[in-house]
């Protein structure tokens, strides 16, 4: 039985299972849009939060149910014995991602759940939980995907694409989480050379390394909601983190990053060193660039990101010139302007954030 549920990209959900069985040996499916359960036990939350590169947050699943009406949504959290969960003197709150067309709102079904929560608990141990929306010490996140409904316990907090290296912003950043996808898709390997023509603050090729390296999410480690949880045992955890950053690695990579603005590759440079790995970025435009590297995985700028749509289809025509002209083995783009990109072996739609997204998969 499935015991956590985890959120990634809408689209990407496949990318992600292929992650969970492939690097932690964990069965997983997609149940919703944007959301995989994983046959996993309670004690691997620790290693999922840390080493996942794909996922955004790491749920404890407490109830699964179909639904029809708000008020089935208090009855099937009522249900819950919240005491294995959360100590009497502990606060709590409730999130609710809501997708698909209902008569009540988000909010309508977080004020549901919280009182399902209370009273259920003040039945079983004759205590009022406390309230607390600002700083809750227990999260829970509830998910409601047309007539489904799960409720969990956050064990992450703030999502895990939120890297903690990227000390440079560009303007209109690639999530890391979807970074890595592409890098998956492209089915990179550490011998094979890897290169951005657009890199912006470099967040491709730096998660290329961290993957390679196997480097884990050790920059907010300490900030997991995890460590608030008392029905977790920490110090297993703890021990859990030394093996994961003993098998930490070492390697001489060829990844390669350039960009047309100076100020981006100087950002990229500090990201990759905070991240603790090594890239070579390098200021070049477009028309100049030389796609003779295996890998080609990009972000090509498109119009809502440079404010200029002639510009965005010019970079993505010179960009199809490069492929046509290179000697690349697999090549993977992401981009909102489709126009330029037809000539493809695969291609995907996804949604980032509101923006529907195309993802191409090139091939020799």
């Amino acid at each position: 039985m499935e015991r956590l549920i985890a959120t990634c990209t809408p689209g990407l959900e496949d990318v992600s299972i292929e992650e969970l069985k492939k690097d932690f040996r964990f069965k997983a499916k997609r149940i919703a849009q944007g959301l995989v359960a994983i046959n996993a036990k309670v004690s691997d939350i620790f290693k999922l939060n840390y080493c996942s590169k794909s996922l955004h947050k790491i749920i404890v699943l407490l109830a699964s149910a179909r639904f029809h009406t708000l008020r089935e949504l208090y009855e099937i959290a009522y249900e819950i014995q919240y005491a294995d969960f959360v100590k009497a003197n502990q606060s709590f709150a409730v999130r609710v991602s809501r997708v698909g067309k209902h008569i009540f709102t988000s909010i309508d079904a977080e004020r549901e759940i919280g009182q399902a929560i209370i009273d259920s608990y003040k039945k079983e141990k004759g205590i009022k939980l406390k309230v607390d929306l600002d700083e809750p010490e227990v999260l829970f996140r509830g998910y409601v995907r047309e007539g489904e409904f799960w409720l969990g316990i956050d064990t992450t907090g703030i999502s895990l694409h939120k890297r903690g290296y990227r000390i440079y912003q560009h303007a209109a950043p690639l999530k890391p989480t979807i970074a890595h996808c592409l890098i998956r898709l492209a089915k990179w390997r550490a011998n094979e050379s890897l290169y951005d023509p657009f890199c912006g603050s470099g967040t491709i090729p730096i998660e290329a390394a961290l993957y390679a390296c196997r480097i884990p999410n050790h920059w907010r480690w300490e900030e997991f909601r995890l460590w608030k949880l008392s029905f977790l045992e920490k110090e297993k955890f703890l021990r859990e983190k030394e093996k994961i950053d003993s098998k930490i690695k070492t390697l001489d990579l060829e990844l390669y990053g350039s960009d047309l603005f100076r100020k981006h590759i100087e950002g990229a440079k500090r990201n990759a060193s905070r991240a603790g790995v090594k890239v070579n970025f390098f200021q070049c435009d477009i028309k100049d660039a030389v796609f003779e590297h295996d890998v080609i995985v990009c972000n090509p700028p498109y119009g809502k990101r440079i404010g200029h749509i002639g510009k965005a289809l010019y970079a993505n025509r010179m960009f199809e010139k490069k492929l046509k002209e290179g000697s690349w083995k697999k090549a993977v783009v992401i981009t909102a302007e489709k126009r330029n990109l037809e000539s493809y072996c695969e291609k995907r739609q996804i949604m980032y954030g509101d923006l529907p997204t195309w993802i191409f998969v090139y091939k020799r």
